[in-house]
């Protein structure tokens, strides 16, 4: 479905940005790989995708950083020569309530959640638009629709502030034939609910209409069928995988 395509995918190095990225390479993309600090976790990434057969570079860095986005593109185009899909996955989340945050951890998470995927965007968009063709997808949340007492303000901001830009660039951009989308995934069975008490997984899963966590692969499939072209007249649009939790 994604031979010969190239996709950059950032908070690649575990959970949801990894199983992208592997569900990519299983269906012929090649890769290039970022992270924020874990390199030992992209490495293992990058040779599980190398396995499959697709042609993998990884860096170390922080999307947060213009500078770095700049240097992205750059090895990606020297590497490649162009790009095909853009995937914002890189994220940080707080727990502090709104009197108790920092200024620097709003501004963080700010940077982290929604200035990193302009900064790449505003370089990729330009080979894009030449090309008439592009896909790029945003990592959202469920709590951009519906804000949680346990999460910051700094989130949920960076996080709907995410689906207005894919929103505007979608509008932007779609007589180039590129393609913006947005997924908000709900409770997925990534690192922090693994973590949890058995009593504390068990009040997310009771959330959830369909009574369960989500599986990071089925996030992944998501992603697979708005990088693909079996969603060409999709754009502007959320993608909602979270087991009917907006229902209630």
């Amino acid at each position: 479905m994604l031979q010969n395509k190239i996709a950059i995918i950032t908070g690649a190095s575990r959970g949801i940005g990894k199983s992208i990225a592997l569900t990519f390479a299983r269906n012929g993309a090649s890769l290039v790989l970022i992270c924020l600090q874990d390199e030992d976790a992209l490495n293992f990434v990058k040779a599980e995708a190398e396995l499959l057969g697709v042609k993998v570079i990884s860096l170390v860095g922080d999307v947060a950083s213009n500078d770095f986005c700049d240097e992205v593109v750059s090895q990606t185009l020297e590497t490649f020569r162009t790009v095909d899909i853009l995937v914002n996955c890189a994220g940080t989340i707080t727990r502090s309530a709104t009197e108790e945050m920092s200024n620097e951890e709003w501004h963080r998470v700010i940077d982290v959640n929604l200035h990193s995927a302009l900064y790449l965007c505003r370089n990729i968009l330009p080979i894009m638009r030449q090309k008439k063709h592009g896909k790029r997808i945003n990592l959202t949340s469920q709590m951009a629709h519906n804000p949680h007492p346990s999460a910051s303000p700094s989130y949920e901001v960076s996080k709907s502030g995410m689906t207005a830009l894919t929103r505007h660039l979608a509008l932007e951009y779609a007589k180039f034939n590129i393609c913006v989308n947005n997924i908000a995934p709900g409770s997925i069975d990534t690192d922090l609910p693994k973590s949890m008490s058995k009593e504390a997984r068990q009040k997310l899963k009771d959330a959830v209409p369909m009574q369960r966590l989500g599986d990071v692969d089925e996030v992944a499939d998501c992603a697979l069928f708005l990088a693909s072209d079996m969603s060409s007249y999709v754009t502007g649009s959320t993608l909602h995988v979270n087991g009917g939790s907006l229902i209630l």
